[in-house]
């Protein structure tokens, strides 16, 4: 079992995460963000290596510090097809379910905040970058945004079993982390099934 480390790396209140193997010595990231050096403090405090760093999205609070920490562990990178771009060096990930050459990862292709919008899987834990927030979701309004595609993307992460729990990339809610079933009662974003509904909750999120 991997241990889940959360990191407040600053910006707007954004998360990056740590996954810890103690058998292997080895960790994961989700998002490095503006966090290499407390990721790489942790590591050297715990005593692993970090392997592979996946990225939800390319916006440049996500990735601001990328390039730093791949030069300093020699971490493999991966990110959606649609995002290569924006993040040289990066390997492109499957656009759905596990990757080959990383065990007990999977994907899920959530777009409409960014083209391509990816949650990760590891376990009972998915980390949803900013397609899906405590008490909230991601905004589509920016360069690449689609709401049809996040409302797509929600009803997507509705499927998924109610005891997986969602580590976000800010912390924009009244608790850091949440289980999804209970999200689903929570957050009207995520609970709405009408597109057109979902359409006059849009401006709450930009407001």
């Amino acid at each position: 079992m991997r241990e889940i480390i959360t990191l407040d790396v600053g910006g707007d209140a954004n998360r990056s995460y740590c996954l810890l193997e103690s058998e292997t010595r080895t960790a994961w990231c989700v998002d490095p963000s503006f966090g290499a050096g407390s990721i790489l403090e942790l590591c050297a405090r715990r005593k692993v290596r970090l392997t592979e760093i996946f990225l939800t999205h390319t916006h440049a609070d996500h990735v601001a510090t990328l390039p730093d920490l791949v030069r300093a562990t020699g971490a493999r990178a991966w990110v959606h097809p649609l995002e290569l771009a924006r993040a040289p060096g990066a390997r492109p990930l499957p656009e759905e379910g596990p990757i080959p050459e990383v065990p007990g990862m999977e994907t899920l292709f959530t777009p409409g905040h960014t083209p391509g919008g990816t949650c990760y899987l590891v376990g009972d834990a998915l980390f949803t970058g900013d397609v899906l927030f405590v008490d909230w979701v991601g905004r589509c309004d920016f360069p690449g945004g689609d709401s049809r595609a996040l409302f797509q993307s929600l009803a997507r992460l509705r499927s998924l079993p109610p005891g997986v729990a969602i580590y976000p990339g800010h912390h924009y809610g009244s608790v850091e982390s949440r289980r999804l079933g209970e999200e689903i009662t929570l957050n009207k974003f995520l609970r709405c099934r009408d597109y057109g509904k979902f359409l006059q909750l849009l401006p709450e999120l930009s407001g």
